[in-house]
């Protein structure tokens, strides 16, 4: 009975470690993940009036705004509470897409903060990091005694990690509904007041994610507007968001559109 009792003291401690991290640290270690440039002042882009706007109506605390030097049109979302939303824009989303369509993109970012999708977006990334970790460092092990040492994208050299993908995948899509990106989806078009602009939107970064792929761990492609890991491979276990055919059915009724 009493090492029952400890038993359940240490699961106890472990889960509100673990809970503790989660809530106070791992937006901290996604958002380190990025080399980008928080704005603060100089704005060529507009992004901030315009989230002051979209958080106005939304009534939400103003984030803060990171923008990537990157070329690929990707943006994300990081955060654990309404007060601690980060959004996450590369400049080639910036170049590439109209006015209308980065206000929508923004607005969705912004959505998943007020549904407070980036709660369960930070679970999800903790499980499938921890996981990660754990199959990376048997990989690596491996790799020491294989002729491909330096090469750790060879497939026998990855055998843990693609063995795991399929259980780690399945704990992600667990732990993230696909009620949260149509969700958020939803309140955008609300937002911008069109939306064929939201649904325009994803198919457009939808294609792009093809053409111009985004380098992201695989343990954050959940918080991303579109995921940036092709289904072609075996990534496409950590594909936690619906299809962009779902999503724009959701919004607009039909596909293409």
């Amino acid at each position: 009975m009493a090492l029952g009792r400890e038993g359940l003291l240490i699961g106890l401690v472990i889960g509100l470690g673990i809970n503790s991290y989660v809530y106070f640290f791992e937006d901290k270690r996604i958002i380190s993940h990025f080399q980008g440039q928080s704005l603060e002042g100089q704005d060529p882009w507009g992004l901030l009036s315009l989230s002051r706007k979209l958080s106005a109506k939304m009534r939400i605390p103003n984030p803060k705004i990171v923008v990537l030097n990157d070329a690929a049109p990707q943006a994300l979302v990081v955060g654990r509470s309404l007060t601690t939303g980060t959004l996450i824009l590369t400049e080639g989303l910036l170049r590439r897409l109209t006015p209308q369509e980065t206000e929508a993109v923004m607005a969705y970012l912004l959505a998943c903060i007020k549904n407070l999708n980036t709660l369960a977006f930070a679970v999800g990334s903790f499980l499938a990091s921890s996981l990660l970790a754990i199959t990376e460092t048997l990989d690596l092990m491996l790799r020491f005694v294989m002729v491909e040492k330096k090469n750790p994208d060879y497939a026998l050299s990855q055998v843990f990690t693609r063995m795991a993908a399929p259980l780690i995948g399945l704990l992600l899509r667990i732990s993230i509904r696909p009620s949260f990106y149509f969700n958020a989806d939803k309140l955008a078009g609300e937002l911008t007041g069109d939306a064929k602009i939201v649904a325009q939107t994803l198919w457009k970064l939808h294609s792009y994610s093809s053409t111009e792929p985004f380098t992201a761990p695989l343990s954050i492609s959940h918080m991303f507007v579109v995921n940036p890991l092709t289904r072609q491979t075996w990534t496409r276990y950590f594909h936690a968001q619906p299809s962009v055919e779902r999503r724009i059915r959701s919004l607009v009724g039909h596909y293409p559109i």
